[in-house]
């Protein structure tokens, strides 16, 4: 697994019968880059405390591991997968779908990102329907190649949809 992440996984369910993913990732940890620097001024101000003898630095201290403690816990909720025929985001302590959209459903890949998060080398890659965003995969590392991923997906779905029908 890389620093975003990514997984390439084959799932055997209960009924035996083969589930294929393609991709399988979680957000990156650049998502919670912002958590990171909020620990990291607790952190410092603990150590201003503990450094002038002031009481309280315990408490900083604590707060900064529960800060980073908290960035652990919250990139491992969204769990993102492309299968062969879906894109699905699972809550990835529990596996309950949050979403899942068909791949021949989706007319368009979009990518949005901020100039912060461009900087970050991460963004929130959108599947569109009908022109409306039926799906999110935030914080993905490489938006840019999951992008690819997707739209190529949606090109085996639809030939496999062509080959199954004709």
């Amino acid at each position: 697994m890389d620093e975003g992440g990514e997984r390439k996984i084959h799932l055997k369910p209960a009924n035996h019968s083969d589930r294929i993913i393609h991709w399988a990732g979680y957000p990156s940890w650049r998502q919670f880059s912002w958590l990171y620097l909020m620990a990291a001024l607790v952190t410092w101000r603990a150590w201003l405390f503990g450094r002038f003898g002031l009481s309280g630095w315990m408490g900083w201290a604590v707060g900064a591991l529960l800060l980073l403690g908290t960035a652990a816990i919250i990139r491992y909720w969204a769990h993102y997968e492309i299968g062969p025929a879906h894109l699905v985001v699972r809550n990835g302590y529990t596996g309950h779908e949050i979403g899942r959209v068909k791949l021949i459903e989706v007319d368009r890949v979009e990518i949005r990102q901020g100039p912060i998060v461009a900087l970050l080398g991460i963004g929130t890659v959108l599947a569109l329907s009908d022109g409306q965003p039926v799906l999110r995969f935030r914080g993905v590392r490489d938006p840019e190649g999951m992008k690819r991923r997707i739209e190529i997906a949606i090109k085996m779905a639809e030939h496999e949809a062509h080959v199954t029908v004709g």
